[in-house]
Order: C-alpha cells, then sequence, then structure tokens
C-alpha cells in the first residue's frame, strides 16, 4: 500500500488558499490546518498510486528525472522516502527541491511516501535515465 503525507506551514503573513494551492498542485487531496509547535501547518494525506501521479508527471515535464532519483534514493528510510520541495515554487505549478530549512523562506513543503515495495515506487516515479531520456518501467503494485 502506499500512503502519502504532504505538510506545509502556514506563517501569518501567508494566505491558507495560497498554501493549500502550493500543496494542491503536488498532490490533489483534502488538506487540514492544524497547530503543531506553535505553528500552523496545513496536513494531506493520500493512498495509492494515484498520490503520486502529479510528482510523476511534473518529474518528466520538468526534465528532472534524473536530479530527483538522486535526491529520492539518498532519502529512503526503512518503508519511507522523505523529501521537501520549494513552497513558491510548488505554487507556480513546479517541483523545486530543497533542504528543509533556509532554501525556501516562506517554509518547505514536506512529502512523506511510504510503500511495502519504497524502492520499486521510487525506481519507478525516477527511473535511470540514457541520454537524458527515462528508462521507464511498469508501475509497482499497490497491494
Amino acid at each position: 500500500m502506499i500512503e502519502l503525507e504532504i505538510e506545509a506551514p502556514v506563517y501569518s503573513t501567508e494566505s491558507r488558499e495560497k498554501v493549500e494551492k502550493a500543496l494542491k498542485a503536488i498532490v490533489d487531496t483534502t488538506y487540514t490546518l492544524s497547530e503543531k509547535d506553535w505553528q500552523n501547518i496545513l496536513h494531506g494525506r493520500a493512498q495509492g498510486l494515484e498520490s503520486v501521479s502529479k510528482i510523476y508527471q511534473r518529474l518528466r515535464d520538468q526534465l528532472i528525472v534524473e536530479s530527483a532519483r538522486k535526491i529520492m534514493r539518498r532519502s529512503i528510510i526503512g518503508d519511507t522516502v522523505v523529501f521537501y520541495l520549494h513552497k513558491q515554487a510548488a505554487f507556480m505549478g513546479k517541483i523545486h527541491f530543497c533542504q528543509p530549512e533556509a532554501e525556501s523562506p516562506m517554509g518547505s513543503i514536506k512529502v512523506s511516501i511510504r510503500s511495502t515495495n519504497i524502492e520499486e515506487l521510487v525506481d519507478w516515479l525516477s527511473p535511470k535515465t540514457v541520454e537524458g531520456k527515462p528508462q521507464e518501467r511498469e508501475p509497482p503494485i499497490d497491494s
């Protein structure tokens, strides 16, 4: 089973709607606002292969499969991959990987994907490339 969690801070200078738009550009799901460590956080959950479909497509549209592969493979811990995306780029419909702090002045988007076949899922999302062309694979079985 593929389970995805996505979250981002909502600062007092930001519009919740704009932050939600940025998150929905990455994962189209329902978002809830909560408080965590005295900070407002928008949080969403999704399940299944469909939950990562926008990420899959954006990596190809932006021609960043190879760099995404390096980042994602480094970020696998157990059955989970965790990576961070630039909130302002996401608002514009783009994926831009960043560090959790400092690189995104308005805070980063944290994406956590858990799967019993995490390496297979990462290889499908960001396969090896030959001369810049992804060597596509069959999608993993979502069991």
